[in-house]
């Protein structure tokens, strides 16, 4: 099956994009991406670069430079910047417990408790990894690739 994404070939210049809505819906950026609620800012700003070691900005960025519409040390420096203000981290934190309704201890908790991967729970993947040998040694034996849809 080959997939394809016409997304990937269109002209996309971020710039020019925000410009466009500011001009024809009177859009008002946020100061970092995905700001546009409380929860998705603490989701990506917060919860998986300390939860998970993941900073978003990494993928967000690295695109940006390979498209030519930012250079590698102008990312460099958008990565010195701080995730978030520690005032602001408070002020949401606060909001998130109260819909939530959850104490701060409660938040606490989630946030120092172990982080754990797919692989901590009951999963396929024994199952794959054995088909997925059989099918090499067969593939060996008969001397020809084999197909197998998952």
């Amino acid at each position: 099956m080959r997939v394809l994404r016409p997304l990937n070939y269109m002209h996309y210049n971020k710039e020019e994009a925000l410009e466009d809505l500011v001009k024809t819906v009177g859009y008002k950026p946020y100061p970092r991406k995905h700001g546009e609620s409380v929860f998705t800012k603490w989701f990506q700003n917060h919860y998986l670069p300390v939860k998970f070691n993941m900073d978003k900005r990494l993928p967000h960025l690295s695109s940006l430079i390979v498209s030519g519409q930012m250079t590698r040390e102008e990312a460099l420096r958008k990565l010195e910047e701080p995730l978030y203000d520690p005032a602001e981290l408070e002020i949401d934190i606060n909001y998130l417990c109260k819909k939530l309704r959850i104490s701060r201890h409660e938040f606490d908790g989630f946030m120092n408790a172990k982080a754990h991967e797919y692989s901590d729970f009951p999963n396929w993947d024994g199952h794959y990894q054995f088909v997925r040998n059989v099918k090499r040694m067969v593939s060996k034996v008969i001397g020809r690739e084999i197909k197998i849809s998952y």
